[in-house]
């Protein structure tokens, strides 16, 4: 599985000049993910769509079943369909069309504007009534971007393909990265910050969701290991000093973290908040900061993070116990200096580590 894509819409005016022609208006990580119904709903009626690693694997003859459901959900809403191919086998292409009960055109090769041109002209519709589906560059969104035409650019079925078109794809991770920072950010609802002034650049953007974020996992860390430590009960006394008092009674080694029984608790407090906020971390920020919508990569991701949240949890438990023990104030000031200390230094460590590491776009090999 062809790894390094994402979904989204794109702005192509903070594309530079020189690749603008090769952004498309949109991407999506398979073709039935495309929403046919938002299409529609957007005034389209004519859907030209590749053949190979777009609608089925290339060379291939047998269409998927989620494919032929997507087509067949289409036609039902009323859109009609035309199989715009670069293939020399044209009788292939002939079979594939009558299967799908499509038309198909013939032409100069993608991404001349012939055979954009001979499907507009066959159909009697307006290029604004038209979309392209592909999943190359330099043939199907360049050619539809040539012609006045949206395109939506899916990943490749599969990463057998023609030698000529590898070359193609090599050529495509060099755009890609370009691409991908002209992501629209302000896609859904959820989006809530402004994209004028301070806001316009990408990593500002991050940035500031990501303190959002690490405000409100701040406020379920704090809240956890403050209950844990002066609000929960335990057989009349507080949990703290009970579970803390038999900790340096059996666990000798423990005494390190202090002289009283609430000292001995506090990096258990400490350790069961942080970990739930590294949860409501994780959910947000794959979702909001960072615009990662699919399934997909979610596991590896989620341990790419790990990797940096657990870290990020030593220093925050560490750095926090020693500051608790070391300041000269009260139990509970000297706990709150330390968490809010603490969470500002391991605060860059986690942005850097997620920006950087565990959600970076993967590239194809």
């Amino acid at each position: 599985m062809n790894r390094g894509y994402r979904a989204g819409k794109f702005e192509r005016s903070q594309v530079i000049r020189a690749f603008q022609n090769l952004c498309p208006d949109e991407a999506e990580l398979n073709l039935i993910d495309v929403d046919l119904a938002r299409l529609w709903q957007e005034g389209k009626r004519l859907i030209l769509i590749d053949v190979d690693n777009t609608l089925l694997p290339w060379k291939g003859e047998d269409f998927p079943a989620e494919v032929l459901a997507w087509v067949q959900e289409g036609k039902d809403l009323g859109f009609r369909f035309c199989l715009i191919s670069n293939t020399r086998n044209l009788d292939r292409l002939k079979r594939l069309a009558h299967r799908l009960d499509v038309a198909s055109v013939q032409g100069k090769f993608k991404p001349s504007r012939s055979m954009f041109r001979a499907a507009l002209h066959q159909f009697k519709v307006d290029k604004d009534q038209t979309v392209m589906v592909g999943d190359q560059l330099f043939t199907d969104v360049l050619g539809a971007n040539r012609s006045g035409i949206d395109s939506i650019w899916v990943r490749p079925m599969t990463t057998k393909e023609f030698i000529g078109t590898k070359f193609n794809r090599a050529a495509e991770k060099v755009v890609r990265r370009s691409l991908y920072r002209a992501l629209d950010e302000t896609e859904d609802d959820f989006d809530l910050l402004p994209k004028t002034g301070l806001f316009q650049r990408k990593v500002t953007r991050q940035f500031a969701k990501f303190c959002v974020i690490g405000g409100t996992s701040f406020v379920i860390d704090y809240c956890i290991a403050q209950s844990l430590m002066f609000a929960v009960p335990w057989g009349g006394e507080s949990l703290s000093i009970v579970a803390g008092q038999w900790m340096r009674d059996h666990l000798p080694s423990w005494m390190q973290w202090g002289e009283s029984a609430r000292d001995a608790f506090f990096p258990v407090a400490k350790t069961l908040g942080a970990a739930v906020a590294i949860i409501n971390s994780f959910l947000l920020n794959r979702r909001w900061t960072f615009k990662i919508k699919g399934a997909e990569d979610r596991l590896a991701q989620f341990r790419r993070f790990l990797v940096i949240s657990l870290v990020g949890m030593v220093l925050n438990v560490v750095i926090s116990s020693n500051l608790n023990y070391a300041l000269p104030f009260d139990e509970k000031n000297s706990a709150r200096v330390a968490i809010i200390v603490a969470a500002l230094i391991v605060a860059v460590w986690n942005f850097l580590g997620q920006r950087l590491y565990a959600f970076r776009p993967r590239t194809v090999e």
